[in-house]
């Protein structure tokens, strides 16, 4: 099982409801392979977590290279994981403001350098309080 990181830039302003037509087809889509995630997007930005079977998250990156509604997709992390921490989502989203895309900024300024493990479980672990919470008020 491995963990994927990406960034994104929207080629073109995105809706709410594009927004929710990408969830749905995620969704639907992930379930079938065993992949789970979270979708973290504002402004103009995308962030997504991958996480699954190896080769089911490598094949669905393709997939979204390949995806005309966003450019300039970089990895930005990508891991072994031993259990997935998204498991309650087989996509979740969070509709975040560009600036407080600050934990993902600060990986991505050193994607080129070993990102320690410790400072990407932070970010996803507060990922997952986030998605909680939003659960908790629904």
């Amino acid at each position: 099982m491995i963990r994927l990181l990406y960034l994104s830039q929207a080629t073109h302003d995105i809706s709410d409801v594009q927004v929710q037509d990408i969830l749905r087809s995620a969704r639907r889509n992930n379930e079938a392979v065993g992949i789970t995630g979270v979708l973290v997007h504002g402004g103009s930005m995308f962030a997504q977590i991958l996480e699954g079977p190896e080769q089911a998250v490598l094949r669905m990156y393709v997939k979204v290279m390949d995806d005309r509604r966003h450019g300039d997709v970089r990895i930005i992390h990508i891991s072994p994981a031993n259990e997935p921490m998204f498991k309650d989502w087989s996509m979740a989203v969070i509709k975040s403001n560009p600036m407080e895309f600050q934990h993902i900024a600060q990986l991505r300024t050193h994607r080129m350098e070993a990102v320690h493990a410790q400072a990407f479980g932070e970010t996803m672990r507060e990922f997952v309080a986030i998605l909680n919470a939003q659960r908790a008020s629904a």
